[in-house]
């Protein structure tokens, strides 16, 4: 990239090895280009926008994980939201999210929201694989839906001290949201491997452990 540079990666154990070329499909691209406001701007030099199907920079990395919100349901054309998220999780998303924007970041976080828009930053496509890449997008989604993070996390939290958190699972923030796309995934993700699914379990119940104020009383068995 030219101002930051790609940090060392795993793409068979992220997913990306197994999903990149799947997101390097044109008809996906031209239609996700449009429907998450990607601006041509803020995807070049580096990020990927010359060269769509390279599964180490950006685009293809942030593609994996809207291919993963389009098709992860058995049923991906059913996105009513009486049924389970992986079915509503793409239109939620699509609906809230105006432009998606990429950039180097500080590495205080992966993902911000502000507005319509939803910035993504280096820990977004190399510190998560692609399943909590998809959650994210949900994660922030939720924010420009209308919902801050209302707590603290609680003590002895890995994400440390102070605001980030949701206070309770009832509050439906954007960690209930994220956590429930993980554990639907894990339950009942289609075109995945055991492997990922599992890898999006323990994030799922890191996030229950780690980011409500008051713990849900449950974990993802």
């Amino acid at each position: 990239m030219s101002t930051c540079t790609v940090p060392s990666h795993d793409n068979a154990t992220s997913g990306d090895n197994l999903y990149g070329p799947r997101a390097c499909w044109q008809e996906l691209v031209n239609w996700a280009w449009a429907a998450f406001g990607f601006q041509n701007q803020y995807w070049d030099d580096g990020f990927g926008y010359e060269d769509a199907c390279n599964r180490d920079l950006p685009v293809n990395r942030t593609m994996s994980a809207i291919w993963l919100l389009c098709y992860s349901a058995e049923d991906y054309n059913n996105d009513e939201y009486s049924n389970n998220c992986l079915h509503w999780a793409r239109r939620y998303c699509w609906n809230q999210i105006d432009s998606l924007k990429a950039f180097c970041g500080d590495g205080s976080a992966v993902a911000s929201a502000s507005g319509s828009n939803v910035n993504l930053y280096l820990g977004y496509w190399y510190d998560q694989d692609v399943s909590v890449r998809a959650s994210t997008l949900l994660h922030e989604a939720r924010h420009l839906g209308g919902k801050s993070h209302n707590a603290n996390f609680p003590s002895g939290s890995a994400f440390g001290s102070g605001g980030g958190a949701d206070s309770s699972w009832g509050y439906e923030g954007a960690w209930m949201y994220e956590v429930l796309y993980l554990w639907w995934f894990y339950a009942d993700g289609r075109r995945s491997t055991t492997a990922l699914k599992q890898r999006a379990r323990q994030e799922a119940n890191l996030y229950i452990d780690n980011a409500f104020a008051t713990h849900p009383g449950f974990n993802i068995a």
